[in-house]
């Protein structure tokens, strides 16, 4: 699913990582509500890191995966890793699982989550197409056809910056962190 971000900007995430987010979150207020009322506010604090964990695997595998295009190039967004493309240094895109994109250096970048091959479908909240009054396109053409738009251009050139995707890293070593402040004060008690 693609979400308009900017002029010339999409996003595309998958849409049930927004619904399962969203569940995993509601059912986290619940537990951790239900831990405070029945053991208190200290045992709670000490219960959540198992919780949060949870939440941050739907996190990571579900909601952080996403495919960003613009007019210099794609970003391609995995649980623990980033990779941005300029435009000029992709071959091919190809998709059967998940994106996946061929560069001139004969490597691949691929997509954990994302776009997928699927038929055409309208567009909510009038994307481009809307605007266009076009046919709706599924979001691997969309993708192509950024992609063969800069290619006409000739923009984008550059190196291939790979990293880590610090939001998720960061989290996991926060609730790593917390969950061991648990398992020390938890561990003092008994």
């Amino acid at each position: 699913m693609s979400q308009a971000a900017g002029a010339g900007h999409r996003v595309y995430r998958s849409g049930s990582g927004t619904v399962a987010l969203i569940a995993a979150g509601a059912m986290t207020v619940f537990l951790l509500g239900d831990a405070v009322l029945r053991a208190g506010f200290g045992q709670m604090l000490v219960l959540a890191p198992g919780i949060l964990l949870v939440d941050w695997i739907i996190f990571a595998a579900l909601f952080a995966p996403t495919v960003h295009t613009d007019a210099q190039g794609i970003t391609v967004v995995n649980p623990l890793r980033r990779a941005e493309v300029p435009w000029a240094r992709v071959r091919d895109i190809t998709t059967r699982w998940q994106l996946t994109l061929q560069l001139d250096d004969g490597s691949k970048v691929v997509a954990f989550g994302g776009p997928a091959l699927r038929p055409p479908r309208p567009r909510r909240g009038g994307g481009a197409d809307a605007e266009q009054g076009g046919p709706a396109r599924s979001d691997t053409e969309l993708i192509r056809r950024d992609w063969e738009d800069a290619v006409d251009r000739g923009h984008a050139t550059g190196p291939v910056k790979r990293g880590w995707n610090l939001p998720v890293v960061l989290s996991l070593a926060a609730v790593i962190a917390w969950a061991l402040l648990a398992l020390m004060v938890g561990g003092s008690r008994a």
